[in-house]
């Protein structure tokens, strides 16, 4: 995985890119990305799915502790791009204003075959403005390191096991929320 970081007055920006090889055929990855349930499970803290338009707009809420901090940042999700089964580009925005921060992160998935498998390509620009993006930007920096990994983790085991793969009490955890 690939990081790089920056720091300006009241916030942090990060950016990642992490490659994984997944055991399925680029379009059932390319099923699953537009299945926002079964992704919801697979993004730490991630609950409260729900579309707004079909393959264009979807919202969600995201818990998590970082640092002395419960965030909890409703998101507004629009795709910006999709060539199928090859590119996503979405952005996700939102503000905690019980903290005084906000939440941009921009997505770029790229997915090409590899023989029997796929390669899939996460980049993430993520920048945090407000108190939470002053707290210490290498606190942020582990913080949504750790986020990053344990979603390609995921995705990657949804798309290998597909509900076997789930960790107990992961179903349903993004209630509400429907298949695009």
């Amino acid at each position: 995985m690939r990081v790089s970081s920056r720091r300006h007055g009241w916030g942090s920006a990060v950016k990642f890119e992490k490659e994984i090889t997944v055991g399925a055929p680029p379009e059932a990855v390319w099923a699953l990305l537009w299945d926002v349930e079964r992704v919801a499970r697979c993004l730490p803290g991630c609950q409260d799915v729900r579309v707004v338009v079909p393959h264009d707009r979807y919202e969600a809420v995201v818990s998590e502790r970082i640092g002395p901090f419960t965030v909890r940042f409703p998101l507004e999700i629009r795709v910006l791009q999709a060539e199928a089964p090859r590119r996503l580009v979405a952005v996700a925005s939102g503000r905690d204003a019980s903290v005084g921060s906000s939440l941009r992160v921009s997505l770029d998935l790229r997915l090409e075959a590899a023989g029997t498998s796929s390669r899939l390509v996460i980049a993430s620009d993520a920048s945090i403005l407000g108190k939470l993006g002053a707290l210490g930007h290498g606190i942020v920096q582990h913080k949504a390191d750790g986020i990053m990994a344990q979603f390609a983790q995921a995705l990657r085991a949804e798309l290998e096991g597909g509900a076997r793969a789930r960790p107990a009490g992961e179903a349903g955890r993004a209630g509400g929320a429907e298949s695009a």
